[in-house]
C-alpha cells in the first residue's frame, strides 16, 4: 500500500465540542497568567526555598517530549526506515508544538515575560558562560531548524529533508542535553549535580517522545476513522522497551553515585523522605517497572491497547521524574554553613499545589492540543492508505 497525506475533514459535533473545550481551558489559563502577572508569584507554590514550580517542571518536560519526537522522526527521513513513515511527519509537527508550549511555560515563570527577548540577545546582554544563555541559542536554533525540516517534508525534497533531518536530530539532542546540563552542572544541589545528567535527559526524551508519539498517532487514526498498519507500532514497542531499560540503568547509576559518601543525605532524603512516595510510586513504579513488565510480554506488546497503556504509564512516569528532580531537588536545604544553619534555611521546603499554577499548566496543554487538532484539519499530516477498501471521503471524515 502507498501512503497519501491528506487533511482530516472533521465534521462532527464532537470535533467542535473538543475545540470549544480546549479553547475555553486555554483562555482560563491565560486569565490565570494575567492574575499572576499583576499580583506576582505569591499565588504559586514556590518560595525562597523552592524557587521553581510547575511552570519549570512543565517546561523541561515539554522540551524532552519535543526533542524526543524530533529525534525519532529521523527513523524515516535520515535512516530510511519506511515502515515508520506513519509517525514521522506528525513527529516533526508535534515537536514544534511542544517546544512552543515549553517556551510559553518559561515565559509564565518569568516575573516580566515581556523581557523574554533579552534571552535571545546573544553575546550582547547575556553572560555567555551561563548554561541558560547557551540554551537560549539552542532553543532559538531549534525553532528555525524544525520549521525548515517540516517545510522540506511538505515540499517533498528528499535530499534536503535528509540533510536538515541530520541537523535536526543532532540539534535536538544538544537541546535536551543542554537542558540536562542546567541541572547537572549545579554543584550546590546534590540531587541535581551529575555529569551523567545530560545523557539521562536525552534518553528520557526519547522514551517519553516515543511513548507520546504512539499515543497521539494511534488516537489520530482512530478519531479520523482511518486505517493504519499495526506492525510498525509493535516494532516501536520493542524500541520503547529497550529505551526504557536504558533509562533505568542511567537513573540507577546516577542514584547509586549520589548514595556514595560523603554527600548522600539529600539522595537518602529523596528515597525515604516526604517525597519518596512520588519517586517510588510514580517515577519508578509507573514510569519504569510497570511499562517494562508490560512491554516485555509479547502478547501485551503486540496489542494496541496494551501498547497504549504502557505508553500512557511512561508519559505519567517521566512527568514525575521531572517533578522529583525540581521539587525535592530544591526542597532539601542547601549546606551554606553545615551544622550551623538557623531559621528557615535549615528547614525542608514544602510545595503546595495552587489552583493558579494547575490551571496555567492545563492551559498550556490545552493550547497545544488545540494547535494539534487544527493542524490535522488544515495540514497534510495524517497518511491515508491507498488501496484500502474504504473510499478517501469516508476515511478522511472524522467521528
Amino acid at each position: 500500500m502507498k501512503l497519501i497525506y491528506t487533511p482530516v475533514e472533521f465534521q462532527s459535533r464532537n470535533y467542535y465540542l473538543v475545540l470549544a473545550i480546549l479553547a475555553l481551558l486555554s483562555v482560563v489559563g491565560f486569565i490565570c497568567f494575567v492574575i499572576s502577572y499583576t499580583q506576582g508569584h505569591g499565588g504559586f507554590g514556590i518560595s525562597n526555598r523552592i524557587p521553581w514550580g510547575m511552570a519549570i517542571i512543565i517546561t523541561i518536560y515539554l522540551i524532552g517530549l519535543s526533542a524526543g519526537s524530533l529525534i525519532l522522526s529521523s527513523l524515516t527521513y535520515v535512516f530510511g526506515r519506511e515502515e515508520y513513515r506513519l509517525i514521522s511527519r506528525i513527529a516533526v509537527f508535534l515537536a514544534i508544538i511542544l517546544i512552543f508550549g515549553a517556551m510559553v511555560g518559561i515565559s509564565l515563570d518569568l516575573g516580566r515575560p515581556e523581557k523574554m527577548w533579552r534571552l535571545f540577545m546573544f553575546f550582547v546582554l547575556n553572560n555567555m558562560r551561563s548554561m541558560f544563555a547557551l540554551n537560549g541559542i539552542l532553543y532559538g536554533g531549534y525553532f528555525i531548524i524544525s520549521f525548515l525540516y517540516l517545510g522540506s517534508i511538505f515540499a517533498n525534497h528528499p535530499k534536503w529533508t535528509k540533510k536538515i533531518g541530520i541537523l535536526a536530530m543532532v540539534w535536538a539532542s544538544l537541546v535536551h542535553m543542554g537542558t540536562g546540563a542546567i541541572f547537572g552542572f549545579i554543584e550546590a544541589r546534590s540531587i541535581f549535580y551529575s555529569p551523567i545528567k545530560p545523557f539521562e535527559f536525552v534518553v528520557a526524551a526519547m522514551v517519553s517522545g516515543l511513548a507520546l508519539l504512539i499515543i497521539v498517532v494511534i488516537a489520530a487514526f482512530h478519531f479520523a476513522n482511518r486505517r493504519y498498519w499495526k506492525e510498525p507500532f509493535f516494532s516501536l514497542g520493542k524500541l520503547l522497551l529497550g529505551l526504557t531499560i536504558t533509562l533505568v540503568v542511567l537513573v540507577g547509576i546516577d542514584k547509586l553515585t549520589h548514595l556514595y559518601s560523603p554527600h548522600r543525605e539529600p539522595t537518602l532524603w529523596l528515597l525515604s523522605g516526604p517525597f519518596a512516595w512520588l519517586f517510588w510510586g510514580f517515577q519508578v513504579g509507573c514510569g519504569y517497572f510497570l511499562p517494562i513488565l508490560l512491554l516485555s510480554q509479547p502478547r501485551i506488546r503486540k496489542n494496541i491497547k496494551g501498547l497504549m497503556i504502557a505508553s500512557s504509564l511512561i508519559i505519567i512516569g517521566i512527568f514525575f521524574e521531572r517533578f522529583n528532580l525540581v521539587i525535592p531537588g530544591t526542597a532539601y536545604p542547601m549546606p551554606f554553613y553545615p551544622g550551623k544553619i538557623e531559621g528557615i534555611w535549615g528547614q525542608e521546603g514544602t510545595f503546595p499545589l495552587t489552583a493558579i499554577e494547575l490551571l496555567m499548566g492545563l492551559g498550556i496543554f490545552s493550547m497545544m492540543g488545540l494547535f494539534f487538532i487544527l493542524g490535522l484539519k488544515y495540514l497534510e499530516l495524517l497518511p491515508l492508505l491507498e488501496g484500502g477498501k474504504e473510499s478517501t471521503s469516508q476515511a478522511s471524515r472524522a467521528r
